[in-house]
């Protein structure tokens, strides 16, 4: 912070020699800047893999060098780590009674301190609480009349009032420490201050002990608020110290010393966390609820169901015995792993239950149909298991965001997988044992045996007409697919056609769901005709609107600032209420109810100039210059004619609209033949309008600020700033009319430099329902406006992060389509054989990208990642089922049989594994967005869709695509045999005279 400085000259005296020195830090992916009145901020980001506690210490070097360039009275440099963390875990609203006498030092001791000393807590700031100070106003003309000036007064005082460290001096046998000491005992003792020998501090000026001026308006819910913000260590828990700040306030609440301070807690993250886990579980137990009744179902048995559903809660408890050992905890991201998890658990057991009944079902005893149904299968459900856990490997090779996510994925999805595996092949065998005892050891009552016989020839006959028809019609229809295989082939082509060239184009791909908002923002810019006052009348009338509609909408609450030209509304929803409308569209209707005034400008939308929006529904411009204010102009310009195309609503604001800036430049000659030091003249200026900080004062161990400057009746209009007098260095004073010309500037309010390139951002928020339409008129429009000399359309930085994002995204889809590939043909001992499985991967990117389209969804961040999630356990089904068939061909069937047996057979443990987990995403696919923005939609609709197309389509396509590449395996070792034998180095063949084995022996 600079306080109260010119953006241009923070960006020339701060900004400017920030980047420079941070260029030169190893592993930097890009340096950003943002320089606004009084403040400048640097942003640094890094290439994966850097090591930031390296990089943290050589910034922290950087700045050290970079200050000694910086002007004096920059004395505070903040350097912070952008993470999770940097989320505030609690921001707390306080109303304070304006009769309290220190209410800063009463929040400070009561409230900030008693936060401060939490287990966890990193920082606790506050917003709108002002210290009170002691503020001297001198009298301009009593000052100049005694021969005083305000530089050299304030040079003067500020070595008035201190104490120092002298070192050590010795009296006699002892040793002390000396401490030189020259500060105020007393207000009067100040007010008593001689600055001539006949002029006292008190005769020329007037001492007060006040807060600052407020020159802005903060309130929350229809009551003037400060904001408390709290902030937690890198490596607390979330809940634990969010647990601890409630236990705090409730403290607060029966604190007398407090009576006067009504608190609010306005945002928790640790309830924020807390609601999205909680939605993760309670989507989780659904699911699970939906996979026992779709097995039951199936199964019609109950102890069989529940033995199989029960594999899923043993194998999760395996899961967080892991995760316990390995440190890691219970988030959002492990819950989410876990919750995948549950819809999967359940594929192994009902592979080998399916398997074992088959065999007993066949005539052999329970015994050995338990041993043959697990070991025969083993080897599938083995493998089917392992795609699915190797589909994590790339993660550790890709980078970005991606990376993160799978490495947090990975530990509790595979280990429950893998623990999954051992209780299939040891637990369910056991299981379906006791199940197939004799019934009269489970029922001794012959009227429950009778019930329950009755109720099993029910449920078959309903199952026989229902599931098991379709059973039948599916293999007939496998049946003619395999004898017109060309004909299937080139209608699956026709699909895949439509869907790259139609579907996809359709399809967007973003970071996240910011049409899922949970919150709006509408902001208001006043033209210089509104002063303070007048911007605190509207944004009454305004605080009257939102509490007429807030029953409506379903407001909780809302804040709202203003300043003299400028204000801003933000409201969030009640969660508790369903069926809101979206935010965006609640931000349009309360646009459209606001009270509008003569050169007041509504906006709606927030920008934000370091962080670029992301969705479907806006529509960033980003235009590049050298000179602010020539992009600043541009953007005036653009603004009516972007506002006039068809399907926007608005454009974003972030901040107030560009002051005008009155600059008094300096003649040097005047100043040189005057003999004044032109940084006199800065100094009686600066020190004149917004004062000079002094040492601060002591009082019995509080440090009040002192601040040294003219009263406001000596520096409110220009001609007063011209009658300043310059003190000289041979003690004369000159008018600062005599050295300085003043002239009018537009001073930008913000100067945003990417790459070190000014870069000025147009947001534009689009409507729902044109939004495709309205890019494009948009993109039309970019073309044909007639840009400056030297400005430009700058690319935008998310398309640029988000195209190298996707690329390394896709670069482990394709590694772990690989890695899949590869251990398929090192069990199936075959490379060909494999590739008829690896098509259940389009087949499942077919569902992914209609059912979105279906929903009108983006295919957001999560999406992508379950696209690789989808790469590992698609292709499960493919290998139940090949796996079978090569099996009964080793046997002798021939393969036209063998590919209908293994439907036949097959077709429900590979539809029931398949309803399991597509139910169980359901509760996540229409689940509404969190109360910090995390939306599952995607996710939820990624596997659903890509598991009903892979399913749907690998009962019929994998078996054509099975005789092509066997065919061409033939043809491959006919060729390669010819080649041998015509070399000599093979024997000609044995005939085989052993007849075939017909279908129904080979299933015998």
């Amino acid at each position: 912070p600079w306080q109260s400085a010119p953006t241009r000259e923070v960006l020339d005296k701060i900004t400017l020699p920030l980047e420079e020195e941070l260029s030169t830090v190893r592993g930097l992916d890009g340096v950003n800047s943002y320089s606004s009145i009084g403040r400048s901020s640097v942003f640094l980001r890094f290439k994966q893999g850097t090591d930031m506690a390296v990089a943290y210490r050589e910034v922290r070097d950087r700045v050290q060098r970079a200050r000694a360039l910086f002007p004096e009275d920059v004395d505070r440099v903040f350097i912070r780590k952008d993470d999770a963390s940097g989320i505030p875990v609690a921001v707390i609203g306080l109303a304070i009674d304006p009769s309290l006498t220190d209410s800063y030092n009463l929040v400070k001791r009561e409230v900030v301190e008693a936060l401060s000393r939490i287990d966890g807590v990193a920082n606790v700031g506050t917003d709108g609480l002002e210290e009170k100070e002691i503020i001297i106003e001198l009298d301009r003309k009593l000052a100049e009349s005694n021969g005083l000036n305000i530089y050299q007064l304030s040079q003067s005082m500020a070595g008035d009032n201190f104490t120092m460290a002298s070192g050590k001096v010795r009296e006699g046998d002892n040793k002390f420490l000396l401490r030189s000491v020259a500060s105020f005992k007393s207000l009067e003792e100040l007010q008593n201050l001689p600055l001539t020998p006949t002029v006292r501090l008190k005769d020329v000026a007037m001492i007060r002990y006040e807060e600052a001026e407020k020159r802005y308006m903060v309130r929350v819910n229809s009551r003037p608020a400060v904001a408390v913000v709290v902030m937690k260590t890198g490596d607390a828990n979330t809940m634990e110290v969010s647990h601890r700040i409630a236990k705090e306030l409730a403290k607060f609440q029966a604190n007398p010393r407090l009576n006067g301070i009504q608190m609010e807690e306005l945002f928790n993250q640790g309830k924020a966390v807390g609601e999205a886990i909680q939605g993760l579980v309670q989507g989780g137990q659904l699911g699970s609820l939906l996979s026992a009744i779709i097995l039951f179902v199936f199964l019609r048995r109950v102890r069989l169901t529940l033995i199989i559903t029960l594999s899923v809660p043993l194998s999760l408890l395996v899961a967080l015995v892991v995760m316990y050992f390995a440190n890691e905890t219970l988030n959002i991201l492990t819950l989410l792993a876990l919750v995948i998890s549950v819809g999967m658990l359940v594929d192994n057991a009902i592979c080998v239950a399916e398997n074992i009944n088959e065999f007993h079902v066949s005539g052999l005893p329970r015994r050995e149909a338990c041993l043959r149904g697990a070991s025969e299968i083993a080897l599938a459900i083995t493998l089917a298991t392992l795609t699915s856990v190797i589909v994590f490997v790339p993660a550790a090779l890709v980078e970005g965001e991606g990376q993160f996510f799978l490495i947090r994925l990975a530990l509790p999805i595979s280990v429950s997988l893998l623990a999954s595996l051992l209780i299939s092949l040891v637990l369910v065998p056991l299981g379906v044992y006791l199940t197939l005892s004799p019934r009269s050891s489970w029922f001794k009552s012959g009227r429950v045996q009778a019930l329950h016989d009755r109720a099993d020839v029910w449920m078959a006959r309903a199952y026989d007409a229902t599931l098991g028809r379709v059973n039948r019609v599916y293999v007939q229809l496998l049946d003619h697919a395999l004898r017109h295989r060309f004909d299937m082939t080139l209608i699956l082509l026709t699909v895949f056609g439509l869907t790259a060239f139609v579907a996809v184009k359709k399809l967007k791909v973003i970071p996240n769901q910011e049409e899922d908002q949970s919150g709006f923002a509408i902001s208001a810019e006043a033209s210089n005709e509104y002063s303070f006052e007048d911007m605190k009348e509207y944004f009454g009338e305004i605080e009257k609107v939102l509490e007429k509609r807030k029953s409506e909408y379903g407001l909780k609450g809302y804040f709202m600032l203003c300043r003299s030209r400028f204000g801003r509304v933000e409201g969030w929803f009640d969660r508790e209420q369903p069926d809101h409308p979206p935010a965006k569209e609640i931000g349009k209707k309360l646009l459209d109810s606001l009270p509008t005034r003569p050169g007041i400008k509504l906006f709606i939308g927030r920008e934000s100039q370091t962080r670029e929006s992301k969705s479907r529904e806006v529509y960033v411009m980003n235009l590049e210059g050298d000179e602010p204010e020539t992009l600043d102009a541009l953007a005036d310009r653009l603004e009516p004619v972007i506002l006039a195309v068809r399907g926007v609503i608005g454009i974003r604001r972030g901040n107030e609209k560009s002051p005008k800036e009155l600059a008094f430049v300096v003649d040097r000659d005047r100043a040189h033949a005057s003999d004044v030091n032109p940084q006199f003249i800065a100094g009686v200026i600066g020190y004149a309008l917004r004062g000079n900080s002094l040492p601060k004062y002591n009082d019995h161990g509080k440090e009040i600020p002192v601040r040294i400057r003219f009263q406001e009746s000596d520096r409110e209009s220009v001609s007063d700033l011209k009658g300043f007098s310059v003190p000289t260095t041979d003690g004369r004073m000159v008018p600062l009319s005599g050295l300085t010309e003043a002239k009018m500037l537009n001073s930008p309010q913000g100067i945003f430099r990417r790459n070190k390139r000014i870069t000025r951002t147009l947001t534009v928020e689009l409507a729902s329902d044109e939004a495709k339409e309205a890019r494009e008129r948009l993109m039309g429009l970019q073309k044909q406006v007639d840009l400056p000399e030297g400005v430009i359309f700058g690319s935008s930085f998310f398309d640029t992060e988000q195209k190298k994002e996707m690329a390394n995204m896709m670069f482990a889809v394709g590694l772990s389509v690989l890695f899949i590939y590869l251990l398929m043909g090192f069990l199936f001992e075959s490379f060909l054989l494999p590739l008829s499985i690896i098509m259940t991967i389009p087949l499942a990117g077919l569902g992914v990208v209609w059912l979105h389209l279906i929903m009108r969804k983006d295919l957001d961040f999560l999406g992508v990642v379950g696209i690789i999630l989808l790469v590992g356990v698609v292709v499960n089904n493919g290998i139940v089922l090949i796996d079978y068939v090569h099996r009964l061909r080793e046997a002798g069937m021939e393969r036209m049989h063998a590919l209908l047996e293994a439907a036949r057979r097959r077709f429900r443990p590979i539809l029931m594994t398949a309803l399991t987990t597509v139910v169980g995403m359901i509760p996540m696919a229409v689940s509404r967005p969190t109360e910090i923005g995390i939306s599952y939609a995607s996710f939820g609709l990624t596997l659903i869709g890509g598991m009903t197309a892979a399913t749907l389509l690998t009962l019929l396509v994998v078996p054509v695509f099975y005789t092509f590449f066997d065919d061409l395996s033939k043809f491959v070792g006919a060729k390669l045999v010819a080649v041998v034998r015509g070399s000599g180095k093979l024997p000609a063949p044995i005939e085989d005279r052993t007849p075939p084995m017909t279908a129904r022996s080979a299933g015998n």
